[in-house]
C-alpha cells in the first residue's frame, strides 16, 4: 500500500494549514500602502515565537502574497529536514546521553524495516496524522518477511504498535528541536487486532510437576544447571547469561544482578551493559538447593586452566549463547512431552509459583526486577483466577 503523489501533496497542503494555525498572521493598510505582520515559532525554542514584519506593498494582494512566500519558505526550514535525517541527529544525540545500546539498535532496526520504506524519504512538515495513518494501514497489511515460527502471514498489532511508538519517538525528538509544531502520532490511534484478542492465551508457564518432568530429561550438566537457576530465581535470561562467579555470594545465598547481556550491538556479538531498568538492579536470595548447585558448580569450574572470578557462570570466558540455549529447550521439551515454552517462560513459570503461593506483591516485584504495576499487569490472567477462587471461597464460607 504505497503512499501516492496525490497523497503526499494532500498531506503537505493538510500540513501548511496546522502550521498557519500554531501562528499569527495579518496584511494591513498603512501610510505609504500594504505591509503584513504576525508571529512564527522559533526554531529550536519551543513554545517561543517571534515578530516579524514587511512594508512598502502597493496592493493588498502583493502583501498577501509576499507574506505567503516568506511563510512557505519559513515552513521549509522549520520541517524541510526528512523523517531519515532526524533519525540520524536522533541516534547521534542519544549514543551519547548513555541510552541502552541494545535500544538504539532496536529501534533503527524497527525504522529500517518498517517505517523507512515509506516515510523515510518524507518531509517533516509532510508527516501529518493523515499521512501516519495511512502508515499504519499498511503496516497492517503489510505481509511478513518470514512466517516459519508461527505462521502467521501478518505482523501482530503487538509489532505495528511498536513499529508506530518508534515512530513517535523520532517524530518527538522533532517536536522539542523546533522542527515541527506537535507530533502527528499522537492524533493516530492505536492498532486492535479483534482475532487476536479473541484468540489470546495467558502467558505459558509450568508448574513445579510440570518443571521436575521436564528437568529429568535434561541429561547435560550445565544446561541442567542453567534451566534449574531460572526456574527457581525467575531472572531474565540477558541477565542470567551475564551472570560471573564474583556475583554469587555462597556465605550469604544471594546473586547480585547488575548488569545483561546485550547480543545486538553494532561492533561486537555480545556487550556487557547496565540492566533494563533501575529496579532490575537488585541482589536476590537463592533457596539452599540452588546455592548448593552453583557452590558445586564452582568447584569443578574452578580448576579449570585460566580461570578467574570474571569467568561467567554458565559458561566460560564467553556467555552462554542464546541460540543454544532456546535450540536445547526445544529439544529437552521434545523429549519430556511437557508443553512447550520459551526461555522467558521461566521467569513466568517463577513468579506464577510466587503469586498463587500467596507471597506479597511487593517482594514479587522487587525479586523480579519490576514495578508492583508491570507485576499485576503481566500476570493479570493469574490475578483474576485467584479472584475467582477467592470468590468460590467467600461462597462457600458466607452462606446462611
Amino acid at each position: 500500500m504505497l503512499l501516492t503523489k496525490q497523497l503526499a501533496q494532500k498531506a503537505k497542503a493538510e500540513d501548511v494549514k496546522q502550521f498557519i494555525f500554531m501562528s499569527t498572521m495579518a496584511v494591513y493598510k498603512v501610510k505609504n500602502g500594504w505591509c503584513y505582520k504576525g508571529r512564527i515559532p522559533v526554531p529550536f525554542q519551543r513554545g517561543k515565537y517571534k515578530d516579524y514584519y514587511k512594508s512598502g506593498f502597493k496592493k493588498k494582494s502583493d502583501a498577501i502574497k509576499a507574506e505567503q512566500a516568506f511563510r512557505d519558505g519559513y515552513s521549509t526550514n522549520m520541517g524541510g529536514l526528512t523523517l531519515e535525517q532526524i533519525v540520524i541527529m536522533y541516534h547521534e544525540s542519544y549514543r551519547m546521553q548513555n541510552v541502552k545500546e541494545s535500544t538504539l539498535i532496536g529501534d533503527e532496526s524497527y525504522y529500517r524495516h518498517h517505517i523507512k520504506p515509506i516515510l523515510g524519504h518524507y518531509r517533516l512538515h509532510d508527516i501529518t496524522p493523515q499521512a501516519v495513518e495511512r502508515w499504519k494501514l499498511y503496516m497492517i497489511d503489510k505481509p511478513k518477511a518470514d512466517n516459519r515460527k508461527n505462521g502467521n502471514t501478518h505482523y501482530s498489532a503487538s509489532s505495528v504498535n511498536h513499529a508506530k511508538n518508534v515512530l513517535s519517538k523520532y517524530l518527538s525528538y522533532a517536536v522539542r528541536l523546533g522542527y515541527i509544531p506537535y507530533n502527528p502520532c499522537h492524533n493516530v490511534p492505536g492498532y486492535t487486532n479483534k482475532e487476536e484478542i479473541k484468540n489470546d492465551r495467558p502467558v505459558n508457564f509450568w508448574e513445579v510437576d510440570e518443571f521436575q518432568k521436564f528437568i529429568q530429561c535434561v541429561d547435560n550438566d550445565r544446561y541442567n544447571d542453567t534451566f534449574t537457576f531460572l526456574f527457581y530465581t525467575g531472572l531474565r535470561e540477558s541477565e542470567m547469561f551475564a551472570l560471573q562467579w564474583k556475583d554469587i555470594d555462597f556465605i550469604g545465598q544471594t546473586v547480585s544482578i547488575t548488569k545483561s547481556i546485550t547480543s545486538k550491538t553494532a561492533d561486537h556479538a555480545w556487550k556487557l551493559t547496565t540492566p533494563k531498568n533501575k529496579q532490575s538492579i537488585r541482589t536476590i536470595d537463592l533457596p539452599n538447593s540452588v546455592n548448593d548447585m552453583l557452590q558445586k558448580r564452582f568447584e569443578h569450574e574452578k580448576n579449570k586452566d585460566g580461570f578467574n572470578m570474571d569467568y561467567f557462570v554458565f559458561s566460560d570466558v564467553r556467555p552462554m549463547s542464546r541460540s543454544d540455549l532456546a535450540r536445547k529447550l526445544d529439544m529437552y521439551i521434545r523429549e519430556s512431552g511437557v508443553k512447550r515454552i520459551t526461555p522467558h517462560g521461566f521467569r513466568h513459570s517463577h513468579a506464577s509459583f510466587l503469586i498463587m503461593n500467596g507471597v506479597d506483591d511487593s517482594l514479587i516485584a522487587e525479586r523480579l526486577g519490576h514495578t508492583v504495576a508491570e507485576l499485576r499487569k503481566t500476570y493479570a490472567h493469574i490475578y483474576k483466577s485467584m479472584r475467582q477462587d477467592m470468590k468460590s471461597l467467600l461462597d462457600e464460607k458466607c452462606s446462611f
